[in-house]
C-alpha cells in the first residue's frame, strides 16, 4: 500500500484548511474522512491506472455556512509517465438556493507526484434540481472545459453524460449499495469516446469499488 499522503501533500492540505478557517471564522468546523479501493480508477471515462486497481483516501473539512475544503489522493499509472499519485485539493461553497434547488461553486487543484506536466486546476459550478444535476468545469493551467449532466433514476441507478473539450465524451450507468460494517459498494459501466485528433483511444469498462467514510 503506497503512502498517498506524504509530508508535502499533508502540509498543503493543512495550509488550505487553516486559511479557510481563518477566512470564515468558523466556530464549529468538523472533519471527516474516507478511504476507497476500486478495480480501476476511471476519471471522466478514462482509466487513470491502465486498468489496474487503485487505493484512494480523502479528508474533508466542513467549515460551516456551506463553506468546505478538502484533499483527496489516489494511485495513478500512465503509459510513458512517472506519475504514481494524484492529489486534489479543493475548497468551495454549497447550499440551497430555492425549493429543491442547490448550488455548489469552488476551485480544485490537481497535482501529480512524479510528473508535474500533468498538473492543472479548474473552477467549477454545479446546480441540482431534485434528482438532476449539471456541473461545468472551467479549465485552467492547460486543462480544457468539461460539462457533465447526471440523473438518479427512481433511486435505482445513476446515469451521467460528460463532454471534455478536445478530449472526448463519456457516459456511465452505476448502482450503489450498502455492505456490512458501513461500507458502500458501487458497480458501474463506463464508456469513453475519444475526440478525433485527441490522440486518445476509446475505452469501455466495468468498475467495482468499495469505500467507507468516517
Amino acid at each position: 500500500m503506497k503512502n498517498l499522503f506524504n509530508i508535502e501533500n499533508g502540509y498543503k492540505a493543512l495550509v488550505i484548511i487553516l486559511l479557510s478557517i481563518m477566512a470564515f471564522g468558523a466556530q464549529a468546523a468538523s472533519v471527516s474522512g474516507n478511504v476507497g479501493y476500486g478495480s480501476d480508477y476511471v476519471f471522466r471515462g478514462q482509466s487513470q491506472t491502465q486498468g489496474d486497481s487503485a487505493l484512494s483516501m480523502g479528508l474533508d473539512l466542513d467549515i460551516g455556512k456551506g463553506v468546505y475544503a478538502g484533499v483527496w489522493a489516489s494511485e495513478v499509472s500512465y503509459a510513458g509517465s512517472d506519475a504514481d499519485r494524484e492529489t486534489d485539493m479543493y475548497f468551495g461553497w454549497a447550499g440551497s438556493v430555492g425549493n429543491d434547488i442547490s448550488l455548489d461553486v469552488g476551485y480544485i487543484d490537481y497535482a501529480y507526484s512524479g510528473d508535474a506536466s500533468l498538473d492543472g486546476s479548474e473552477i467549477y459550478v454545479s446546480g441540482s434540481w431534485k434528482d438532476l444535476s449539471v456541473t461545468h468545469f472551467i479549465g485552467r493551467d492547460d486543462f480544457n472545459d468539461y460539462t457533465e449532466v447526471s440523473y438518479n433514476v427512481m433511486d435505482a441507478v445513476d446515469v451521467s453524460y460528460g463532454s471534455w473539450d478536445n478530449v472526448g465524451d463519456n457516459w456511465s450507468v452505476s448502482r450503489s449499495f450498502d455492505l456490512p460494517m458501513g461500507i458502500e459498494g458501487t458497480i458501474a459501466y463506463v464508456d469513453f469516446a475519444a475526440e478525433d485528433g485527441s490522440g486518445l483511444a476509446d475505452e469501455d469498462t466495468f468498475v467495482f469499488s468499495v469505500g467507507k467514510s468516517f
